[in-house]
């Protein structure tokens, strides 16, 4: 008997230890692995190596399909986690993708087990709506603290 899931909110997903606003890295890559690293001992991480494999075996080096081009979303599914984990990082430098003309300002790394594939495209559906309207990012990108970020996110979601 498949187990009911109920719908996630951002605020479960996204925590606000989850967001980095002063992201160091300069590349896609570096930057992603900058978010995973305090995962590490995340309870709804169940294997936290099983969980960089997936996530940097198939990192694409253009924007995720759809998503603004001040953004870059990277995903996995994986059954090392036990929920919809996601994790943001801002810089104000801008992060490098290779092929991509620009920075990007925004990074988000979502992992996902199989079963809650809904909640992911909705959430970050809100997140990709909230990104793509310029004042909202300009909020995003001036935010001081990540308590803000999050709630502009949650305004998103709740549209």
């Amino acid at each position: 008997m498949e187990r009911q899931q109920r719908m996630r909110t951002l605020r479960e997903s996204l925590l606000a230890k989850d967001i980095h606003l002063s992201l160091r890295a300069t590349c896609h890559r570096d930057a992603v692995e900058e978010l995973l690293s305090p995962l590490r001992g995340d309870g709804r991480v169940k294997d936290w190596k099983k969980l960089r494999t997936a996530l940097a075996s198939d990192l694409p080096d253009a924007p995720f399909g759809g998503a603004p081009s001040s953004i870059f979303f990277h995903h996995a599914r994986s059954e090392s986690v036990s929920d919809l984990v996601l994790v943001a990082g801002r810089s104000d430098a801008g992060v490098s993708l290779a092929g991509h003309e620009g920075r990007v300002k925004l990074v988000f790394v979502a992992a996902i087990p199989e079963a809650l594939n809904n909640e992911y495209l909705r959430i970050l559906g809100a997140i990709s709506r909230v990104c793509g309207d310029d004042s909202a990012l300009a909020e995003l990108t001036g935010t001081p603290d990540a308590v803000s970020f999050l709630k502009i996110l949650e305004k998103a979601c709740r549209q």
